[in-house]
Formats: structure tokens, sequence, C-alpha cells
């Protein structure tokens, strides 16, 4: 990227203020209704022991990407989704769609409950809080607060001289 091609930096408090619109929310929901109703009609097309495997679906340019809960389903939907795809081109708004990616996405109920050990120090934890305290979105800025009080919680519990 040439100098004249390059962006300007802007604060993180501009972005995440600009990025936090109604506008911007809406477009969220709607993605995700898009995403649920294609799930929806890729799980119609699948026999039923498949179905409860396939965790997300979207469509990106000429691309069918599914998301599946591990590696063993992964190698069988391969096989089965390239077979349905004849059928979701018939489907409205996938006549484009020319091929299917299949990814691994473990279901959160199988990730490790155990708490991860945090290398973050005080300093960026209350740069962490500076910039929740910018945040209107009262969810938003209460995850941030969370993840700057974790990293503090995870720091004592690793440094045994606090």
């Amino acid at each position: 990227m040439t100098k004249s091609q390059q962006k300007s930096l802007r604060p993180i408090q501009t972005i995440l203020s600009e990025g936090l619109t109604k506008n911007h929310q809406a477009r969220l929901f709607q993605q995700n209704q898009r995403h649920a109703a294609l799930l929806e009609t890729i799980q119609e097309l699948l026999p039923e022991t498949s179905k409860p495997h396939c965790l997300n679906a979207q469509v990106k340019h000429d691309e069918l990407i599914v998301h599946v809960d591990s590696s063993g389903w992964a190698a069988k939907l391969r096989f089965q989704l390239a077979s349905l795809l004849p059928t979701l081109r018939r489907q409205p708004g996938y006549h484009a769609t020319q091929k299917v990616t299949v990814r691994i996405q473990p279901a959160s109920s199988s990730r490790s409950s155990k708490p991860v050990a945090s290398n973050m120090d005080h300093q960026t934890a209350e740069q962490i809080r500076q910039l929740a305290s910018a945040i209107r979105d009262e969810t938003l800025r209460q995850t941030w607060l969370k993840l700057a009080d974790n990293a503090q919680t995870s720091a004592k519990t690793n440094n045994p001289h606090n």
C-alpha cells in the first residue's frame, strides 16, 4: 500500500462509538437471521443423524460455509453437502453457490470451563477500563470491564507474591 493509499489511524473510542450504531446492530441481526434460515434449509436437506452436527451456515460470494462440531462429522458432511449443492442452488437466493467448505467449530458446551490464565498486565487492564468508560452500550461496557477484572484476578492468582 503506498503512502497515499494508507488509511489514517483513528482512536479506538471513535471506532467503537461509530460501530455501535442501531443501524449496525440491525444489520447484524438481519445477517444472523439469514444465517439461521440457511442453516435450517441445509438441515432440512440432510439425513436426520447429521442435522444436529451442523452449527452454523453462511454463503460468502459463491461459497457455502458450514460449521460442524467435530472433525469426524466434517468428513461425513463434506460428502453429503457436496451432493446437496445442486438442490441448494435451486433454492431462492442460492443459485450462485458453486462450492462447499466445511469448518470445525466445537460446540461451546464441549469447551473447557477451566479459566484461561491471562498474561495481561495491570496497565493494559486499566486501559481497557478507560475504553469501557467511553462505550454507551451497557452490555458491551460490562463485558469489557469483566475482561479487565478477569485479567487482574488471573494475575493475582498466578502471582503468589500478591
